[in-house]
């Protein structure tokens, strides 16, 4: 079994994102936000489509996890929402779901995410989307 082990580097090592996680699951939703909080990060979370998109207004967020399963507005509109708020247009969009087939994989990109995980999230493999991404400028640091 492959351990989920959470690399926390060093405050002056790191920037500080806000980061907003969206998912149904309230368990889920939390999980997400501590380990985002852990790692540093000012973390905000929504439970569905509309309340996302009004949270995302006033808290500008670097990084969206997306839940794509959503009841009512589904991640996909979501996203294509969020996307078009000016605010955001730089920010980095990450589906998590537990749908990873090629045409919900392809869905995802079209609808503007720039990654997409599969549930349970390896917390590695996030952390090196954070850490990697040309999309965020890492210098930056917010609260």
């Amino acid at each position: 079994m492959k351990e989920n082990i959470v690399h926390k580097p060093e405050a002056s090592e790191r920037p500080i994102y806000r980061v907003m996680v969206v998912d149904d699951n309230e368990a889920s939703a939390k999980t997400l936000l501590w380990t985002m909080e852990l790692l540093g990060h000012n973390a905000k979370m929504a439970h569905d489509g509309p309340s996302a998109i009004e949270l995302a207004k006033t808290f500008e967020p670097h990084i969206v996890l997306l839940d794509i399963g959503l009841p009512g507005m589904d991640g996909y509109e979501t996203c294509l929402q969020l996307r078009s708020i000016p605010a955001l247009k730089n920010s980095l969009f990450v589906a998590q779901t537990g749908w990873g087939q090629k045409e919900h994989r392809e869905r995802s990109k079209a609808a503007g995410f720039d990654h997409h995980l599969i549930k349970p999230i390896e917390m590695q493999v996030l952390q090196d989307i954070l850490i990697n991404s040309p999309k965020l400028n890492h210098s930056m640091i917010s609260g």
